[in-house]
């Protein structure tokens, strides 16, 4: 017999009925639950199934979290991240994540709060703890110079699921990408989760890259979205991989070009340069792959 969870939860309410398909029947799980009529709320999940006996939950739902002040900014983020045609509901469902090497779909949470530690307090209950579990990741949209950046990120961590990954936007203008950068090296020794402070304005970034490689602004919440252990996508045909590539450069150009490469490397008597070159021309190589 298969028998699916389905919750609609608030922050202050969770409740979960367990459906037994060959008779339609409701009655309580988890002991700790009770149950209750369904109600709407800022934030609810319909029809989210979880497989009693999965080894994993189905990570498949994205929070998009910002002050009450901000949600003109994350109307934009959602419109600029995801191409949302529409960012008035609480809930939009199959949003379609796409590259060239896979394809998935999740559900996007949009909610708003006016006390964020509040909110946090009421997110991180034992209650919510079956929503948690379904996040892959949660972004947040928030004025560092309102908030101390490790200890927002201490609350959060003491009840996220190991896989779900945490990214702060920053839309304050005066904080300084130096200072992003400080607190993604200060926070890397302490949690094991992938998350990362963020500097995004409207305008494109003059720089595009940070001193690691990495992209900046909203590029870069992309890559971590692309990189993401997702369990539920599906990979792309290798033919499509290959047209994509072969847009950029064709293949034999890449072979002519590496060939070209080896012969000028073995000429050079500094290794110091050698060295260089080389990281240069890897670099350029993996914008193709």
């Amino acid at each position: 017999m298969c028998v699916n969870v389905y919750f609609l939860c608030h922050f202050k309410f969770v409740h979960i009925y367990s459906i037994c398909e060959n008779r339609g029947e409701k009655r309580e799980v988890l002991g700790r639950y009770r149950i209750a009529q369904p109600f709407q709320g800022s934030m609810h999940a319909k029809n989210t199934k979880l497989a009693m006996n999965a080894p994993e939950y189905p990570q498949n739902k994205i929070l998009v979290l910002s002050h009450h002040s901000h949600n003109f900014l994350k109307t934009q983020l959602l419109q600029d991240l995801f191409h949302c045609s529409t960012t008035s509901v609480s809930i939009i469902k199959d949003q379609t994540w796409e590259n060239k090497y896979y394809k998935t779909s999740f559900d996007l949470y949009i909610d708003s709060f006016k006390d964020l530690p509040v909110w946090i307090e009421e997110f991180v209950t034992l209650e919510c703890e079956p929503l948690r579990n379904v996040m892959a990741g949660i972004i947040l949209i928030t004025d560092n110079r309102l908030m101390a950046p490790q200890e927002l990120l201490t609350q959060f961590m003491t009840s996220v699921h190991p896989n779900t990954f945490i990214v702060l936007v920053n839309v304050n203008k005066e904080v300084e990408q130096e200072e992003i950068d400080e607190l993604n090296e200060n926070r890397c020794s302490s949690f094991t989760n992938v998350i990362e402070f963020i500097n995004w304005t409207r305008s494109k970034p003059t720089i595009n890259h940070n001193e690691y490689g990495e992209k900046l602004g909203l590029d870069r919440v992309q890559e971590i979205i692309d990189t993401h252990d997702w369990l539920n996508c599906k990979l792309q045909p290798i033919t499509m991989i290959m047209d994509k590539k072969s847009k950029d450069m064709p293949l034999e150009q890449i072979i002519k070009n590496l060939q070209s490469a080896r012969i000028k490397y073995k000429s050079m008597e500094n290794s110091n340069e050698a060295d260089a070159f080389a990281e240069e021309i890897a670099e350029q190589l993996s914008e193709f792959l």
